[in-house]
């Protein structure tokens, strides 16, 4: 079969997300699914139990995943359901092996029911389980469903899983200190920000999910404010306003010079103080930097692929370096790419717009985009035959504030003056 870019939608044609369009019906390698994006958060919430319901496959999966990650110490547990099951429900089956788990588990303090595809298909719903066995347990229990055949990725599940926690958060009329919602990995202490609030002596409440005790969500709800790092926490940041009046700031992982010093001004004016001097080198490195990258990559056509950053956002900065995109993968369009999405337009570019996670047909046309340069995970040795130099920025991607950029831009530039690459096709980076 030929494959033809015609097939797909240019940026002007994006209007909403049904207008991402594939190369194929064929999806290979395919999208993680929500169980996978449950499996991401829910699994760092310390002594909470996550109990996925559903094939073989699908908690199989996700225990081999949980345990890998957590390095053994995860505590995930596979609820295999048989034919018998399928046919005439597994409400009681469930509700049992909760009880049995919690039971014979020491130290579980709450449990979250995921129910997967097929019983969600034949209309299982886990969540009238929950009074019935807080009652039994006296513990919290939630209940997730990830729902992959209405979906295309894992971040509906994620952010389904961050959402439900607000559940067990008690109302405090204290207000004091501050959450970090959405970040996902170790090492929080170490980011821009959080060493800002640390030399402020502003008390971190809790990290939610990768720093966090059920005693610590409990108590969630009297942080003066909220701040959400990553969009999958959107919707718990909102519903934390609405049911205790906590405000919120939208930290995400910006790159725009500009969008991050608005950041910290609203955290200056929320929490009444000054970051402007403390970071006043790094606004300085910044402009550097930023002036040296354009010199070497002004010009270069981008083929952006898998990335943990946002798709436009990313984009759009790469184009304001004066990279020229010609092709963009993308998961779906969110309500938060539409003003990157208008600025890469009005900059002139009106690349290519494919789903993402769909490989095998884009290979047979690398040849025809021309690019330069490719951004984000691929064949590394496919594309040096295409005549395409792969950077990824995974090491970047928990980093917030000016140090994302800036790290982003040390990277293009030791790949632009580098004259060889690794075996294993991405960058060895040093300072500079």
């Amino acid at each position: 079969m030929k494959y033809s870019l015609d097939e797909l939608n240019r940026l002007s044609q994006i209007q909403e997300d049904n207008d991402i369009k594939s190369l194929s019906y064929a999806i290979f390698p395919g999208t993680h699914c929500p169980l996978f994006g449950v499996t991401l958060t829910a699994s760092y919430i310390k002594n909470m139990a996550v109990i996925v319901v559903g094939t073989g496959e699908c908690t199989y999966y996700t225990k081999n995943f949980a345990y890998h990650r957590q390095k053994g110490l995860d505590h995930v547990y596979s609820l295999v359901l048989k034919e018998q099951d399928i046919v005439f429900g597994a409400g009681k089956k469930v509700k049992e092996a909760v009880s049995q788990i919690i039971k014979d588990e020491e130290g579980i303090e709450a449990a979250m029911i995921v129910s997967t595809c097929v019983p969600e298909l034949i209309g299982e719903d886990y969540g009238s389980l929950k009074g019935a066995l807080k009652e039994e347990l006296g513990i919290p229990v939630f209940s997730v469903q990830t729902e992959h055949f209405k979906c295309n990725s894992h971040i509906p599940g994620m952010t389904r899983a961050l959402t439900a926690l607000v559940e067990v958060m008690e109302k405090s009329e204290v207000k004091e200190g501050i959450n970090i919602l959405g970040h996902r990995d170790i090492g929080i202490e170490q980011t821009e920000l959080m060493k800002l609030i640390v030399k402020h002596n502003y008390q971190v409440n809790t990290v939610i999910p990768s720093k966090c005790t059920l005693e610590s969500l409990r108590q969630a709800s009297k942080a003066k404010i909220n701040i959400v790092t990553d969009h999958i926490a959107l919707d718990l940041a909102k519903a934390m306003e609405e049911r205790f009046g906590v405000p919120y700031v939208y930290f995400s992982k910006h790159m725009n010079k500009e969008r991050i010093y608005a950041c910290y001004t609203r955290l200056e004016a929320l929490l009444d103080i000054s970051f402007t001097e403390l970071l006043k080198d790094e606004r300085a490195t910044y402009d550097e930097l930023f002036e040296t990258c354009q010199k070497l990559v002004r010009g270069k056509k981008l083929v952006y692929g898998n990335t943990p950053m946002m798709a436009f956002e990313t984009v759009d900065f790469l184009a304001e370096l004066g990279m020229e995109p010609i092709f963009v993968q993308v998961r779906e369009l969110y309500k938060e790419d539409e003003i990157y999405r208008a600025q890469l337009l009005e900059r002139g570019y009106d690349p290519y717009i494919s789903r993402i996670a769909n490989i095998a047909p884009l290979r047979e046309l690398y040849d025809v985009m021309g690019g330069d340069i490719y951004v984000g995970h691929e064949n590394p040795m496919l594309l040096r035959q295409k005549g395409l130099q792969q950077i990824t920025f995974d090491s970047e991607a928990q980093k917030i504030g000016y140090e994302l950029p800036i790290g982003i831009m040390r990277h293009l530039i030791h790949l632009m003056s580098s004259k060889s690459v690794g075996m294993e096709g991405r960058i060895h980076h040093g300072n500079l």
